[in-house]
């Protein structure tokens, strides 16, 4: 398959990934480099190192794609920001974990005293002494993808795993996890392609594997899946991960404010206009800062002895009279 070929056969395999990116308002400098496919006899030699059987849809994408490394950034004003990234290991590159001994003591700890928790989620927990663990993706250095071998049990009908003095073949079970700093364990998905579509689908944001673990994205890598996948996060966010609080009636709470906040509560509403004592109306309020002078007339001026004064008007009335 020449260079072409490869290149229109990897853009079908991404879903067009590249092409989606390069149409985002803001995103620049999208590097897809294409691997060569891996020879045959490559993936023979790793099973027959770790007399394993790699799985098919690996085995697949390996035939295909001998790696996977995918880079995009934004450019923001006069600068450009290493954004997204999409990376998974090399056959060579996938090395096992060190295991641990299952002979540790309290004066040197070892691996084995951190197989601890035998289930999470209902799942059996990768065991740093019985399972198989193979690195798929660094991560930077903030966790790793895991390809985990975990070993199913077989027995004969005679309840033991010796039959006629030969053991019966081992048989292994294949799932992807999640190793945190701290050494824990988080599960993600149960196949390579689905770990491979869940990396496309989250355009390789930044600690994007952390959404499947009880930490939670951090709040700089949230801002960039508001940006470039909102619907992502709120999937993220729904899901079993960060489960949300049950529709129940909302707690009350237990402070009172008509007793905290004396003087408010003591106010009395008038729906009315206020009356006085002998129930006719009262005056109307002034509005504050202004004042109100006494309003008389003529006639109550006259009958309480008091002068008036008329205005300019009837003055020069009847003085031209």
């Amino acid at each position: 398959m020449d260079g072409s070929k490869t290149r229109n056969y990897l853009e079908k395999m991404t879903m067009c990934i590249v092409s989606y990116l390069e149409k985002k308002s803001g995103i620049c400098q999208v590097k897809n480099d294409v691997k060569v496919p891996s020879e045959r006899a490559a993936i023979l030699m790793w099973e027959q190192k770790h007399s394993l059987l790699m799985p098919e849809d690996l085995k697949n994408f390996f035939m295909t794609s001998n790696g996977f490394h995918l880079t995009w950034s934004v450019k923001m004003e006069n600068s450009t920001i290493p954004v997204g990234a999409m990376h998974l290991n090399s056959v060579g590159q996938m090395l096992r974990l060190e295991s641990g001994s299952s002979e540790g003591t309290h004066i040197q700890p070892s691996l084995w005293d951190l197989d601890m928790d035998t289930e999470i989620s209902g799942r059996k927990a990768p065991s740093f002494v019985d399972s198989r663990i193979f690195e798929l993706d660094p991560c930077g250095g903030n966790g790793k993808v895991c390809l985990v071998f975990n070993e199913v049990h077989q027995e004969s009908d005679s309840g033991s795993e010796e039959d006629n003095g030969f053991f019966l073949p081992r048989d292994f079970v294949t799932e992807i996890w999640y190793l945190d700093r701290s050494l824990r364990w988080h599960y993600m998905c149960d196949s390579f392609m689905a770990y491979f579509r869940l990396m496309l689908m989250h355009l390789g944001l930044p600690h994007w594997q952390l959404a499947f673990t009880d930490i939670g994205l951090p709040p700089l890598s949230k801002q960039w899946f508001n940006m470039y996948a909102p619907i992502r996060l709120e999937v993220d966010t729904d899901g079993t991960v960060e489960p949300s609080l049950p529709p129940e009636a909302p707690v009350a709470s237990p402070l009172d404010p008509n007793k905290i906040f004396k003087g408010k509560s003591d106010r009395k509403k008038v729906t009315g206009p206020p009356q006085n004592p002998a129930g006719t109306l009262s005056q109307p309020a002034t509005a504050p800062g202004k004042k109100k002078f006494p309003v008389t007339s003529a006639r109550s001026a006259n009958s309480s002895g008091k002068q008036t004064i008329g205005s300019s008007s009837q003055v020069s009335a009847k003085s031209s009279r």
